[in-house]
């Protein structure tokens, strides 16, 4: 809900001085044709007061709001709706309370305070509660309009970001000369090979192209994309890499935000041949519940308490709670046996159904 700050109680007391002047013009106008008695302190003094208790009071309907919120479900819109109309009818009469007892304060004896006298505006000032509560509605879903509006620009921002910075670890000079450089050994000894992975860079070229704008995707589409670049970099490392895919039933319709995998495979591949011999990524992927879980695990040293999350799964969860909220989870732990596992939970959507 909307808080009360500065600029709140600035825009309060501006309406309120508003209403005021209002009220001063009215009166004195119904004093001109005789509509109302002349009475030139209570001209005066009548609209400043109003608009002073107006603008005193008017923060408690922004606190009645917050603390009973109508809009927070309908489990629960009865019984605050029935606060807010016990609530309408006490602060009228202490709105009208107030304002007699500062006429009659200041020296206007035409100004009863009487029970008669304090009840006879709640018509006119019950209205002008729920006006109020409106206001505070209105401002407060404008306030989470403009919130996600400025969240879905910084996802905007942050998958812009995410995808350009893929694109310059995978396409800088440095992937390529060791891509290009593992298929120029293999033209002699293996030229069917060589064939085979100059294809594979130009699908992996053109996937990267060809999805820059892509939020979400199949599964199935981002693993084949790891695939590829995977394969790459087994040809890079000679045989010392060994990679594995495991994917159930289940996980197979889903769809995950685009390019999601590549910075956690990269960390594994990294990590995975750290130490001398063959290193081995594995990557899972299945269903449980309403969950998609993933699972990126490396055959390395294993993560160390001491040792912070890198900048890739840093990004990652940046980008993840922008995407989810607070619907996904995100692990980095050590393998049972060796090496260390990533494991993401994330809401299981598919390319017909809605996002949760």
């Amino acid at each position: 809900m909307l808080l009360l700050h500065r600029l709140t109680w600035l825009r309060i007391a501006a309406a309120w001085g508003l209403f005021t002047l209002f009220m001063l013009v009215l009166v004195y106008a119904q004093a001109l044709i005789g509509a109302a008695p002349w009475h030139g302190r209570t001209l005066l003094l009548a609209p400043l007061i109003y608009g002073l208790t107006g603008t005193l009071l008017t923060p408690l309907v922004f606190v009645l709001a917050q603390r009973f919120d109508l809009t927070a479900g309908r489990a629960h819109w009865l019984p605050y709706l029935l606060v807010h109309a016990a609530a309408s009818v006490a602060l009228t009469i202490a709105y009208r309370a107030v304002f007699l007892s500062a006429l009659f304060l200041v020296g206007n004896a035409q100004a009863p305070v009487s029970w008669a006298a304090i009840f006879s505006g709640v018509n006119f000032w019950v209205p002008i509660y729920w006006m109020l509560l409106f206001v505070v509605y209105a401002l407060d879903y404008y306030a989470r309009w403009q919130r996600r509006n400025v969240e879905a620009s910084r996802l905007e921002m942050q998958l812009a970001q995410s995808q350009l910075q893929v694109l310059k670890q995978q396409l800088n000079p440095h992937f390529l000369f060791n891509t290009l450089n593992g298929i120029a050994t293999l033209i002699g000894d293996e030229p069917r090979a060589a064939q085979r992975m100059t294809a594979k860079l130009g699908e992996f070229l053109r996937l990267v192209l060809d999805h820059t704008d892509a939020h979400q995707v199949p599964l199935a589409q981002e693993l084949h994309f790891i695939e590829l670049y995977l394969e790459m970099e087994q040809v890079r490392f000679a045989g010392r890499l060994a990679v594995s895919v495991e994917v159930t039933p289940a996980a197979q319709l889903a769809v995950v935000p685009h390019l999601l995998l590549q910075p956690l495979v990269e960390n594994a591949v990294r990590h995975g041949l750290s130490a001398p011999g063959v290193g081995s990524v594995h990557i899972r992927a299945d269903r449980r519940g309403d969950q998609l879980v993933l699972e990126v695990r490396d055959s390395g040293p294993g993560p160390y308490p001491t040792t912070p999350h890198g900048v890739g799964l840093a990004n990652t969860e940046q980008r993840l709670r922008l995407l989810y909220g607070t619907r996904y989870a995100l692990a980095l732990e050590a393998a049972p046996a060796q090496g260390a596992v990533v494991r993401l939970e994330l809401p299981f959507t598919t390319l017909i159904s809605p996002q949760p």
